[in-house]
Order: C-alpha cells, then structure tokens, then sequence
C-alpha cells in the first residue's frame, strides 16, 4: 500500500470518530449555554446627558530617551517618526545635553570659557523637523567646569559633580538659553520646558548634602534662563521616587526663585519604603500612582498650589531578567497605570520611546528587556 493510500484510509476511519466528538462537544455547549448566559449578565447603564469631564493623554504627551547624542542616529530618528505615528506626543525629554561629548563647553589656557553649540543646533534641530519639542534637561557637568571628576558608572560616563565656579555654570546656562533663543526665536522656546538636572536625589547628583547643593545649582540656572527672557519655563527638582516636592516648592516660595513647573520620577518596582518611607502592602502594580497621588496632594497644600506636576520618568516592571518589558505583561500594566493615574498630573513621559539606549553600553541581543516601545531595529514590542 502507498504512503497516501494509507493515509487516505487513516482518514477515512477517522471520520466518523470525530464527527462524534464534535457533535458530542456541540452539545455541552447547548446545553451549558443558558446557564453561562444567566451568571455572566452585566448590565451597564449610561447615561448620555450627564456632565462630562475631559480625559487629555496626559500619557501620549512626552516621551523619555537615553542621553542626547543619540539623537542624532538615523535609528533614533526612525523610532521617533514611528512612535510619533501612534501617539502623536509633542515633548521628548533626554540626559546629558553638556556632556563633552557635544562639545558645548571648553576653557582656555588662561581658564576662560568657551562655548561651542554646534552638535546642540543639530539635536533640537532634528527634534523640531519631526514635530516634537524638548522638555531640556540640564545635564551634566561639563568636564572642566566640574568641581570633581565624579563620573557616573553608565557606561557614558556622564560627570555628575556640581560646578567648581557658579560664575562660569550663569555664564553656560547664558550663553545656552541666548543661542536657543537667537536659533528658535522667543515664540518657539517659549513652548519648551526647561528641567534642572536628573535625580539629584541620588547618585546623578554628587553635591553634599545633596539636597542643599541642588536647590543652589537651581536657583543659579533657574534665574539665569528668567534673566535670559521671563518667558522660558523652568523647574524641578527632577527626583527618583517623588523625592523632595514639598521642600522644593517651599523653597522656592520662600526664596522668591521661579519655578513653573513640578517634576519627579517613579517606577512601578520602586520599594515602598522609597517611595513613602515606610513598608506598605501595596502591590507592585499600584504603587507609582498612590506614589503620583502623594505627590499630587504635597502641591495642592503648598504655597504653590496650581503648579503643573510633570511626571518626567515612569514605566511599569520590567521584572530585571524576564524581561516583562519586551512581553504583553507591559501592555497591560501601562493601561492599569494610565488608568489609575488620571487626573492626578499634567504629563507623564514614559521612559522610553526606543531602545535605541546605552545606559550599559550597546545591546548585545534583539530583545535585550530595554525599557522602549521598540525593540533594537526598529521592532514594535506589545506595549507599543
């Protein structure tokens, strides 16, 4: 006998024994079915005249990136136009636009600053040709103006020292809000937001006590870019795990320095003890947006209270190892987020559109658990 004459007598034999196991399951399902019906009943009820409430996409505003020289990969550029497509965002926020690796600052022999905005032009310049504006962090501290060489352990090596003379960081911040300005023009940048530093409250930040050291470096750059034009928009304190709002925004009350924004950062597997000092039971897909709520609540009883609350960094787990970031676990967890996390801030900027993105150097597998919306190559993950 042939391979296909068996297998034609296979089937045929077979036959009948699965048109009476489906007959037998159409069954089941016929006689279940009433039964399902009558427990699974759920009547919603709307009401079409009832008062409204807007719900902006305070999601979809910004989104966050890994430091600025990768803007200027045509990768990253390709990332953005294709996020861009679905989400539609106007702000994109990123570290380290005075690293040396941009050239901006340089001294002399007699130690006189020089300024070289070159590679900056280009970054925002890409920015603006594909629809987004920066939310500008102020980061970090150019080599020869930092007091220290306190490089970070990212595998950029970013300095994260204050400067060694508050004359020379005015005159960065000057000369940098000036060029923008000049290159822009006022009614561009004025739509801009301007972010002094990155997470200060930790090893971003190697001023002591950090805490006092950072309200100076603010209160520096903050006057300078009011002094440049009132019109540009600054604020802070850009804290890990909703750090330092309220003594942020009394200090800037009580020092009569400007501040038009609030912004600070969380995750959703940052610790409870972080987040609200103490070990709560609150699971891990729940806690950014208590921690948002607190947050929330510390500007409204502040001497400030119609402040913006710009949440500049949040994702949900990305479970280390497992990579939860690259599977349809994210998805579902960022709809909780947007979902809990409503009415309680002005902008949330996810970190990160694109896993074009070297905190630890280049990734070395297509999908190495990065924190974006798509994977190295462009590839659209579940969440996008």
């Amino acid at each position: 006998m042939t391979r296909n004459k068996r297998l034609e007598k296979h089937r045929s034999e077979d036959r009948p024994r699965r048109r009476l196991g489906l007959l037998a399951a159409l069954a089941l399902v016929l006689c279940a079915g009433p039964v399902l019906r009558a427990q699974n009943v759920e009547k919603i009820v709307i009401d079409g005249k009832a008062e409204a409430t807007p719900f902006p996409h305070y999601w979809e505003e910004a989104f966050g990136s890994g430091r600025a020289n990768l803007t200027l990969r045509e990768s990253y550029r390709n990332d953005l136009r294709e996020v861009k497509k679905i989400a539609d965002f106007r702000y994109v926020r990123f570290h380290a636009i005075f690293h040396d690796e941009n050239g901006v600052y340089d001294e002399d022999d007699g130690g006189n600053p020089l300024f070289n905005f070159t590679y900056v032009g280009q970054i925002y310049d890409g920015l603006l040709k594909n629809g987004v504006r920066p939310i500008v962090e102020i980061s970090f501290m150019p080599k020869k103006l930092a007091l220290r060489q306190d490089l970070h352990p990212f595998w950029y090596k970013q300095n994260v020292a204050p400067p060694k003379d508050y004359a020379k960081w005015d005159l960065l911040i000057k000369k940098f809000g000036e060029f923008l300005v000049e290159r822009y023009g006022i009614e561009e940048v004025a739509q801009w937001y301007f972010e002094v530093w990155n997470e200060p409250n930790i090893d971003f930040w190697s001023g002591e006590p950090k805490q006092a050291t950072y309200f100076e470096l603010y209160d520096h750059t903050a006057r300078t870019l009011k002094a440049v034009n009132p019109r540009l928009r600054v604020g802070g304190p850009a804290t890990s795990s909703a750090h330092w709002v309220s003594d942020f925004v009394a200090h800037a009350a009580r020092e009569k320095v400007p501040v038009d924004f609030v912004s600070t950062h969380g995750y959703a597997d940052d610790t409870t003890e972080d987040y609200f000092g103490a070990k709560l039971d609150i699971p891990i897909e729940k806690r950014m947006c208590k921690a948002v709520e607190k947050v929330h609540k510390e500007i409204l009883m502040s001497a400030m209270p119609k402040l913006p609350l710009f949440w500049t960094e949040w994702n949900v787990s990305g479970y280390g190892e497992r990579h939860a970031g690259d599977t349809s676990y994210s998805a579902t967890a960022i709809a909780q987020t947007v979902r809990d996390c409503d009415g309680l801030m002005d902008m949330a900027s996810f970190w990160t559109f694109s896993d074009v993105f070297e905190e630890n150097g280049p990734f070395r597998e297509p999908f190495p658990g990065g924190f974006g919306l798509l994977a190295p190559g462009g590839i659209k993950k579940p969440h996008y």
